[in-house]
């Protein structure tokens, strides 16, 4: 959630302001690309022959930082007449008044560099130590504080789904699996070790007014507006409208720790079909998925994960007919991983997991009815974040414009009717 809004103070360039005009940025020159391809190298670099650097995203493509495409052909000292070629992205801090502020709320660079830096190591190691040879996200090449260097997953054939279409049962499945090894895995390393957690304390919205709050409370009364107009959705107004007039201390609550939760583990934060790629096989078949954007990682209850996974990324057909069936399956690989990294704490059950995703509906019920239009856009040329941070004339048609799509209808159909059956609206 926190990179959408990272446009929007310059519709056209969110990118540092040392940018070009082509986009590209000045300051990764020869001199930095040395530094990090000696990291690559492991200090056997020889001499760069030459490198391009891209924007590595698309309009509508959210990010809370720039990313960059760089491909560069150099030599190595053992080697120096054979010409080798390199391609990965890097990721930079934005250098935005904007995104100052919401830098220093939420931390948000720092949270991803302590995910490649240190927790998925860790993470692999562990999982290495069981025979495990699972991988959560592409590879860091090099960090400091500035950038994020990784490997290009798409030289390896993943690639991103469709994100209007919504994800089918085998992509969920897949996902599910392999997000229940990596709440596990760090349930594990935080008993360890919990300083490695320790920016991922913090909650991912704050108190104080920010843009986030204006994205929720305009957005919401968008999505009471569209549910007005909708005769299978009319009945739910009343309910929405009373939820509108809380939903800012809401969301703060759903980034909290207490008692009452099941368990704890690193969540994701941002699990939706842009941060996740697929890799397939000659048939067509999805065998592997990688976690990306590792920015708003948050440790605490896994009903944060769960909740906007679903409601951001679910096709309907999968919700109404595998909702208890994925349930079972992230149970079953949580708990069997558990066991077999001989945690000794109390093992969840599939029924804390269930009171875990009910307990943080909140966060569903927000990402159902503010984010999901946004997410599904069909209208690219209206993605920047202004238009769901004022409330200008412009910017409130567009909003309209956006929320008044029927794929949007069609999954709220269902979504409002479980959350009301449960309890949360």
């Amino acid at each position: 959630m926190l990179s959408m809004i990272n446009r929007a103070d310059n519709p056209k360039r969110n990118c540092e302001m040392s940018d070009n005009e082509n986009g590209e940025p000045t300051w990764l020159d020869t001199t930095y690309l040395t530094k990090i391809l000696k990291k690559y190298t492991q200090n056997q670099l020889g001499k760069i022959m030459s490198f391009t650097k891209i924007p590595a995203t698309k309009k509508g493509e959210n990010y809370a930082s720039c990313m960059y495409l760089i491909t560069a052909l150099y030599t190595t000292e053992p080697e120096l007449a054979v010409i080798k070629e390199v391609q990965f992205i890097v990721k930079s801090r934005l250098e935005s008044e904007l995104f100052a502020q919401i830098e220093e709320d939420f931390n948000v660079f720092v949270r991803e560099a302590q995910v490649y830096n240190v927790i998925m190591d860790l993470a692999e190691e562990l999982l290495r130590s069981v025979k495990d040879e699972t991988c959560f996200g592409p590879r860091a090449i090099y960090i400091d504080e500035r950038i994020i260097v990784l490997e290009n997953l798409k030289l390896q054939g993943f690639s991103i789904e469709n994100v209007k279409a919504g994800l089918d049962f085998e992509c969920c499945r897949l996902i599910l699996e392999k997000l229940a090894k990596f709440h596990a895995v760090t349930m594990v390393l935080y008993k360890k070790n919990p300083d490695i957690f320790r920016h991922h304390l913090p909650s991912n919205i704050s108190e104080h007014p920010s843009p986030l709050h204006d994205v929720y409370t305009n957005t919401i009364q968008n999505c009471i507006e569209y549910c007005q107009t909708n005769p299978k959705l009319q009945r739910y107004v009343p309910k929405l409208q009373a939820f509108g007039e809380k939903i800012i201390p809401k969301m703060i609550n759903v980034f909290s720790r207490s008692q009452t939760d099941r368990y704890h583990v690193l969540n994701h934060g941002d699990v939706w079909v842009n941060n996740m790629m697929f890799r397939k096989d000659l048939s067509g078949n999805v065998v592997d998925v990688l976690f990306v954007d590792y920015q708003e990682g948050f440790y605490g209850s896994p009903g944060i994960d769960w909740n906007f996974f679903i409601f951001t990324s679910w096709q309907k057909e999968v919700f109404q007919n595998h909702f208890e069936e994925l349930l079972t399956i992230y149970h079953s690989m949580l708990s069997a991983l558990l066991h077999k990294l001989e945690h000794d704490e109390r093992i969840p059950t599939i029924e804390d997991v269930r009171k875990a995703i009910i307990s943080k509906g909140y966060h569903g019920l927000t990402s159902a009815t503010c984010l999901l239009p946004i997410l599904i856009n069909e209208h690219a040329e209206l993605s920047d974040p202004i238009n769901f941070i004022l409330n200008t004339d412009e910017a409130l048609a567009n909003r309209r414009k956006i929320f008044d799509n029927p794929k949007y209808g069609e999954r709220l159909e269902a979504f409002l009717e479980f959350f009301e059956t449960n309890g949360i609206l």
